[in-house]
């Protein structure tokens, strides 16, 4: 082969691999970035109105529902079937009743119900229950919520 097309294979090799760095970047950058409201707006809350120290729960994941709020009261519960409080009846990964989060003595606690595929805070699998804290992210199927009090 002549010389200039080895050269221009190189070239097209080379910007391909680029390509391909750029996409996976994107795709992390995509996966950690968290949601911001934009100015002089306010995420849309479903569920009671927050009070003093009430703590809520906002949705990270799926994008479509990204911002929605939900404030605990005295329990909120987690799945696909539609009387959950929050409802996420398009996630396959989620079981009908897959956890709840509950008011406790020194704060809110998420329990799992016995999940096919579990409850995760902050990547760790939950076993049984587990107390929550300002900032926790709570994996439940293909859904994250992270805490905010």
């Amino acid at each position: 082969m002549p010389d200039q097309v080895l050269t221009a294979l190189k070239v097209l090799l080379l910007a391909l691999v680029y390509l391909f760095f750029a996409r996976v970047m994107w795709a992390v950058w995509s996966e950690v970035r968290t949601p911001v409201a934009p100015r002089g707006t306010a995420p849309k809350e479903r569920g009671a109105r927050k009070t003093k120290g009430a703590v809520s729960f906002v949705v990270i994941e799926p994008r479509e529902e990204r911002g929605h709020r939900f404030t605990l009261a005295s329990v909120l519960t987690i799945g696909r079937d539609e009387d959950c409080d929050v409802a996420m009846p398009d996630d396959t990964f989620m079981s009908g009743r897959h956890a709840r989060i509950e008011v406790r003595p020194g704060g809110a606690a998420i329990v799992d119900t016995n999940s096919t595929n579990g409850v995760f805070v902050n990547g760790k699998r939950v076993q049984g229950e587990r107390s929550l804290r300002d900032g926790d992210r709570i994996q439940a199927g293909n859904t994250v919520l992270e805490t905010r009090g």
